[in-house]
């Protein structure tokens, strides 16, 4: 019987490319086209945001001191929220707002929001804050309890920190994240301080010396 005649090398099937989700390409291309007209330190912050809301490991983690084993990685992935507020070793609500020193109760409901959100206890976890969450954070922390707290929400997203997530709830917007994690704690040390005007006590004592001669 006479073997079968071999495969020409025109008649073999062309390899077949790789699968690929055509959501993942869309994706891809949309946070390449977003991140394209920013600057690299805003494309730094809006990426450490994305992996922090989907609880990915941080882009730059922190090194573990000298003398000290490394985390584990689930240690590490469940500090990763502390690692984007700025400030290590925050275990509560009042740790937190002594290390970021919020101004104003705009900027206490943004910080009780992003708390809630990324560094408290599992159980407690959640992408939304209501009026209760102010009245409680607030004294917990040791801040100011306002006298309306469902209004310190509404002007606390009138203030551009906070989106309205219907029924009472409000949910942290990436300005109140940043605001939060990369702007609050740090400001005093970035404002320069005014010099102080050399000389004007000695102007002022001449021009008064200048008006008794006359």
């Amino acid at each position: 019987m006479p073997d079968d005649p071999a495969v020409l090398p025109s008649q073999a099937p062309a390899p077949q490319p790789p699968a690929e989700s055509d959501g993942e390409i869309r994706a891809m291309n949309a946070v390449v086209a977003a991140l394209k007209p920013l600057t690299e330190e805003e494309r730094r912050r809006v990426l450490e945001y994305v992996l922090g809301r989907f609880g990915a490991v941080p882009i730059q983690p922190a090194a573990p001191s000298f003398g000290s084993p490394g985390p584990s990685p689930s240690v590490a992935s469940s500090a990763s929220g502390a690692h984007h507020a700025g400030a290590g070793g925050i275990h509560d609500i009042r740790t937190l707002k002594e290390a970021k020193a919020p101004k104003s109760a705009n900027e206490m409901a943004a910080l009780v929001a992003f708390y809630v959100s990324e560094l408290a206890p599992a159980d407690e976890r959640r992408n939304t804050i209501a009026k209760a969450d102010i009245e409680r954070y607030f004294k917990s922390a040791g801040f100011n309890l306002p006298a309306d707290a469902a209004f310190t929400l509404v002007n606390a997203k009138n203030a551009g920190f906070l989106d309205n997530a219907g029924g009472g709830q409000y949910k942290l917007n990436p300005v109140g994240y940043n605001l939060v994690a990369h702007r609050m704690g740090t400001r005093e040390k970035k404002e320069p301080r005014r010099p102080r005007a050399r000389g004007a006590k000695r102007a002022a004592a001449k021009s008064a010396n200048g008006r008794r001669k006359k």
